[in-house]
């Protein structure tokens, strides 16, 4: 089994990631359902239906059925080696939003993917995701999930998740990755800039962000705060060998 180096700072750095990709745009791009989800998971050690509907979460995201994405996000972040758990708390915490069902397995592979950043690259990773949803995926996602050139079309008007998601992926494999998630967001695609943020975060840890202005991120404080409880309850899920690392 591949170890996470460094889960807590990654944690850190794909909250920050997202919040700088939704700076960038202007606009909501899911941070909010980012950070609300994952204090609910923090919580409540995973999925919880009561805690997340008390919080206002079974409702619509602001920034439409791509922002549901960054809803799934945090499930992978809290308990990236169990697949099957990851799996059935993404997809019901999206679900109980009113995601249709393509929405909600594009969200589970959203989930899926952080969790394979924190432990390896990009393209083995993708394998891994489709490799998961093969049963479960329409052709139409799997397809999705790939690297493409000069990344798909921009049509920013076009709310559909997968395309969103594959937007943040092409992200990830250009040489520098952080730039490419602000070129997303000045294009008007913000929920993908927001979502390369957070998957960029999670794959290259602290250094993704080394050069972002955290003083001028609105809800910084908050947001980091969250991620810190949230990096707590994932060392707590981890086999006792790797999460003694983190408590030295």
């Amino acid at each position: 089994m591949t170890l996470i180096d460094e889960l807590p700072g990654r944690i850190d750095a794909s909250f920050i990631g997202a919040l700088a990709g939704e700076h960038a745009a202007g606009t909501a791009a899911g941070t909010a359902d980012l950070v609300g989800v994952a204090e609910s998971a923090a919580a409540c050690g995973g999925f919880d239906d009561a805690d997340l509907r008390q919080r206002g979460l079974e409702r619509p995201s602001r920034a439409g059925a791509a922002g549901l994405l960054l809803r799934a996000l945090p499930f992978g972040l809290l308990s990236p080696l169990d697949r099957p758990r990851l799996r059935r708390d993404s997809y019901r915490c999206v679900a109980m939003a009113g995601a249709d069902e393509g929405t909600a397995v594009t969200a589970v592979a959203a989930a899926l993917l952080i969790a394979d950043l924190l432990r390896f690259d990009l393209e083995t990773s993708l394998v891994r995701v489709r490799q998961s949803l093969l049963e479960d995926a329409p052709m139409a996602l799997l397809d999705r999930l790939r690297v493409v050139d000069e990344g798909p079309p921009m049509d920013v008007s076009d709310p559909d998740p997968g395309l969103t998601l594959q937007r943040a992926i092409c992200a990830l494999a250009t040489a520098n990755p952080f730039d490419d998630v602000l070129a997303a967001a000045a294009s008007g695609t913000a929920v993908a800039a927001s979502l390369a943020g957070a998957l960029v975060g999670a794959r290259d840890g602290v250094a993704a962000v080394s050069g972002i202005d955290r003083d001028h991120l609105p809800h910084a404080d908050r947001a980091l705060s969250v991620a810190r409880h949230l990096a707590e309850a994932a060392v707590a899920t981890l086999p006792r060998d790797e999460a003694n690392a983190f408590r030295l």
